[in-house]
């Protein structure tokens, strides 16, 4: 069903800037009777700086590429933007003074939070700041990078006048406008259930509130481009607006999703698995089993990051060669010709040894053994991919198994997007393994939720379901159903067990 249009233009263009750790893109999105449109204008690498043994993220080589990316707008011919949104990755911040950047900001891999953790937990301990935040208290989250300038005395935190998550960061400098967005505020460790600053955590660690600027909803109009900024790119009068400046939830909210019974899986080199919530469910139930409630628009979701095809990835690279060609293609062929390796023959994909192996391959099998896969050594390449997939499908059915008992409400269908969704053969081993109906599309949703926000600020698309339904009308949807229930029943039991002998280790 097309979305009626909710205004007289017959084309809406948005600029959605989103920024990745590793690189960025500006993609124009164009609004056209309720479909969307992308075109990527401009990329650029997202290279970090090591510099005096402080690894630091090259804010104005960044900030200067989105000028640059504002500037082919014009310089191409392209529409003029009805809006521009910015999107980062999480935790990270700069802080200022007198509205200058005190320093470059930190990269969340910078070794300044090593053994943190001892400094805060007699503070604080971390189930408490669970409790108050609803969000995992990982070592790189902001709250305890602050930690970390507090604990050497660092002269940068007593200077500082203001902190701001990186999209805010880069809307300061674009509007002048000093605002914390409630998705990437949620990264820090800092914001409370309740959605505002926790007082908790600031007086128990001594961190001014003066440094932190008003919370505001994704979807906030902060105002038109400022100074030199408005010179330069000739778009002065193009409003700026904070989307959920966290690329993830740019993305939950961008999921092509009906009703209120549905989970979603964002599938790429890292999996995220996760579902709608009326409140946070900030248990201590939930923080043992890993999982994080974090801000989207219109509310919170339940979520757990999952190794996804990181596993796939790390094998390529070891066997793909000039003189013996292992493309995904060729992986997926094998992979779907082979027979399985036997009940029992799986690999527990949650386990710390998979994160970041020497060797991948060597890692795998090594996992296959211990599981009781007396096969391991002598499995194949397909049968190692398959043996891959099938376990990582069988972790998305552990995932929904404990998201159910969270929030107390089984999930009935299952939206995978990303680019995880080419894999085929992994789309319906996730159909199999869930037991449940998938619905796979929509490889573009950070970007496109991006621009989708900035449409529901200015009045375009007029409710959060408008942006899930122009997304159904605009992503080819592919429908798989679960097939040979009663050995994944097995399968699904065997990975249960295998999970549970794994957490006793």
């Amino acid at each position: 069903m097309a979305l009626e249009s909710t205004n007289s233009s017959p084309e809406k263009p948005f600029l959605a800037l989103d920024l990745g750790a590793e690189s960025g893109r500006a993609i124009l999105v164009t609004l056209t009777e309720g479909r969307a449109q992308m075109e990527v204008i401009h990329r650029w690498p997202n290279r970090p700086v090591n510099l005096g043994g402080t690894l630091y993220w090259d804010f104005p080589g960044l900030f200067a590429e989105l000028i640059a990316a504002m500037q082919m707008c014009d310089d191409r011919g392209l529409l003029k933007p009805a809006a521009i949104g910015v999107d980062t990755w999480g935790v990270d911040f700069g802080l200022l003074a007198d509205g200058q950047l005190l320093g470059n900001p930190v990269h969340y891999r910078d070794a300044r939070t090593q053994g943190i953790h001892a400094y805060a937990d007699p503070i604080m301990p971390r189930g408490e700041i669970y409790a108050l935040t609803g969000y995992e208290p990982w070592s790189i989250s902001s709250l305890f990078q602050l930690l970390a300038l507090k604990r050497t005395g660092a002269s940068v935190l007593a200077a500082a006048q203001m902190f701001l998550n990186m999209p805010d960061l880069f809307n300061f400098f674009l509007t002048g406008r000093a605002a914390s967005e409630r998705s990437i505020a949620n990264t820090s460790n800092l914001m409370g259930i309740d959605g505002q600053w926790s007082r908790p955590i600031l007086d128990r660690f001594g961190l001014p509130e003066k440094l932190f600027s008003p919370l505001i909803e994704p979807a906030t109009v902060l105002g038109p481009l400022a100074g030199p900024v408005a010179v330069a790119t000739g778009l002065a009068d193009v409003p700026v607006v904070a989307v959920c400046g966290h690329d993830t939830s740019c993305a939950v909210a961008a999921v092509p999703a009906e009703g209120h019974d549905w989970a979603f899986l964002s599938c790429g080199t890292w999996s995220i698995l996760g579902c709608l919530v009326d409140k946070p469910v900030a248990t201590p139930r939930s923080l043992e089993l890993g999982w994080t409630n974090e801000y989207t628009l219109g509310g919170w979701y339940l979520a757990r990051n999952i190794l996804g095809l990181w596993l796939v990835q790390q094998l390529r690279a070891k066997w793909n060669t000039p003189a013996d060609s292992w493309d995904y293609a060729r992986m997926l062929a094998e992979a779907r010709g082979t027979t399985p390796l036997g009940e029992g023959a799986l690999i527990d994909v949650s386990d710390e040894s998979l994160l970041a192996p020497r060797d991948m391959e060597q890692a795998l099998r090594a996992n296959l053994a211990r599981a009781g896969g007396k096969t391991a050594e002598s499995a194949t390449r397909g049968q190692l991919v398959r043996a891959v997939l099938e376990s990582l499908a069988l972790e998305y059915a552990w995932g929904l198994e404990v998201l159910s008992e969270l929030t107390g409400h089984p999930r009935r269908k299952l939206f995978m997007v990303g680019g995880g969704i080419a894999n085929e053969l992994l789309c319906q081993f996730t159909a199999d393994a869930c037991g449940l109906p998938i619905a796979a599309g929509a490889n573009e949703c950070t970007a496109l939720g991006n621009a989708l926000c900035q449409a529901r600020a200015l009045g375009v698309l007029t409710s959060n379901e408008q942006i899930r339904q122009v997304m159904r009308n605009s992503a080819q949807i592919r429908d798989y159903q679960p097939h040979d229930q009663a050995l994944w029943t097995i399968k699904r039991g065997s990975y249960r067990q295998l999970r549970g002998q794994w957490r006793k280790h």
